[in-house]
């Protein structure tokens, strides 16, 4: 038997478990399809579609996170939670799919990474009551792909205490000068019903293609402040920090319910009743 290397990491690291032999993981990586392309422990390694590597790079986290915690917000296979992780955060993802169906879960047995938190849900239903807040906020390849994308942006901005970093396809090149700079979204439809609209990598969970101005303009309302922004072709990152506290925006009315109100005085009297 072969034991899988494991990764060095920076204090308070995953625990060890020397579980599966190499070639036993690598049979089971080989199985499975992957979005992300990364090498789980070395020798093993995914072979996805897309290197995260130097997303990873460009996010500019600490070398080390010990004592942070961070909200991986659409985790796919798990690179991110892993690389954050390694970097010895404490770390919680969140996916529409069960990690057992995505690869995550496999790819954390392999690298002995159970104390990665993981929870299927849906973004629009993320709430800092029921998952907590987070130093850290990763939405990355994220708001394309949910059909209401100011009340996901909302959804993760209320995860996070402090650092939100929004990274996304954008359409700036596609349009003029004039238009790439206003705050607006093009809906990208149904490429299997409407082929002939256009599409966006014949994905159908691809929803909007919004400006990298929109974006930004929806991270401040939010509740941040813009830091930085790279673009990089058809992509946009965007690293925000936090300047108005949860509940001092105006997120909630895209979200919430009013709250009952008693009305006052006579009701037969038009001045009693409370309308807004």
């Amino acid at each position: 038997m072969h034991a899988v290397l494991r990764y060095n990491v920076v204090r308070n690291a995953p625990r060890e478990a020397g579980l599966l032999d190499t070639r036993t993981a690598i049979t089971l990586v080989r199985a499975k399809p992957w979005h992300h392309d990364f090498e789980i422990v070395p020798g093993v390694r995914t072979h996805g579609d897309y290197d995260p590597s130097g997303l990873w790079e460009r996010l500019r986290l600490p070398a080390d996170l010990s004592g942070l915690s961070v909200a991986d917000v659409g985790a796919s296979n798990g690179y991110f939670s892993f690389e954050a992780r390694r970097r010895g955060a404490r770390v919680v993802a969140f996916d529409y799919r069960h990690k057992d169906n995505s690869g995550f879960a496999l790819a954390q047995h392999i690298n002995g990474m159970d104390d990665v938190e993981h929870h299927q849900v849906n973004v629009l239903d993320l709430t800092p009551e029921r998952y907590g807040r987070y130093e850290i906020v990763l939405a990355l390849g994220l708001l394309y792909h949910v059909s209401s994308p100011f009340v996901a942006l909302a959804r993760c901005a209320a995860l996070s205490r402090r650092r939100l970093l929004v990274e996304s396809y954008c359409i700036d090149s596609a349009l003029s000068r004039r238009l790439r700079s206003q705050p607006v979204m093009r809906f990208i439809a149904d490429c299997e019903r409407f082929p002939e609209r256009g599409h966006l990598n014949h994905d159908r969970s691809n929803f909007w293609g919004p400006t990298s101005a929109c974006i930004q303009r929806m991270i401040e309302d939010a509740g941040f402040a813009v830091d930085r922004v790279e673009m990089a072709a058809d992509r946009v990152l965007i690293d925000a920090l936090r300047v108005v506290e949860v509940g001092e925006t105006r997120s909630e009315l895209a979200v919430d319910v009013r709250p009952a109100k008693l009305r006052r005085g006579d009701p037969n009297d038009p001045q009693s009743w409370v309308i807004f």
